[in-house]
């Protein structure tokens, strides 16, 4: 049985707007309304409800890993194909630098907003997503662990 989950399965992420992704994928973490779930290829069939947090693809042939922050939907594993259904997605893909930065500086202002007690619990757990989903990316530069943090 060894290297029985190595290799790839497909994986869709859709939205009531369409499709965002459509790929080979190594392995997918999505966030359960309980926890987080791990697929890899030969995974169990699976029917799940999506919390908020981070969807990461990686090992997608021919292109980059990508990452959404999702709140709400449903996931479903069957025979190698996985698919997402998610009521809201954020995510960086095919955003422009100065599109990326305005969501950025937003999420930080909900952050500092929701620490003076004046932003939704959810919203600032979605802002802290997105900075999340924008280190994974490398959207926004992560400070080596020797350097200061910019002030």
């Amino acid at each position: 049985m060894v290297g029985w989950a190595t290799g790839v399965f497909r994986f869709v992420l859709l939205t009531p707007h369409g499709k965002l992704l459509d790929c080979r994928a190594g392995s997918v973490v999505v966030p359960g309304h309980d926890g987080q779930i791990g697929v890899l290829r030969n995974h169990a069939p699976l029917l799940c409800k999506l919390g908020l947090g981070l969807v990461r693809v990686e090992e997608i042939a021919g292109r980059k890993n990508a990452c959404f922050v999702v709140n709400g939907g449903f996931a479903r594993v069957s025979e190698n194909h996985m698919a997402v259904l998610a009521y809201d997605v954020t995510t960086f893909e095919e955003m422009e630098e100065g599109e990326a930065q305005a969501l950025l500086a937003q999420a930080r202002d909900t952050i500092a907003a929701g620490s003076r007690g004046r932003a939704d619990p959810t919203e600032v757990q979605k802002a802290r997503l997105i900075l999340r989903m924008a280190k994974y990316t490398g959207v926004e530069p992560v400070p080596a662990t020797d350097e200061p943090a910019p002030a």
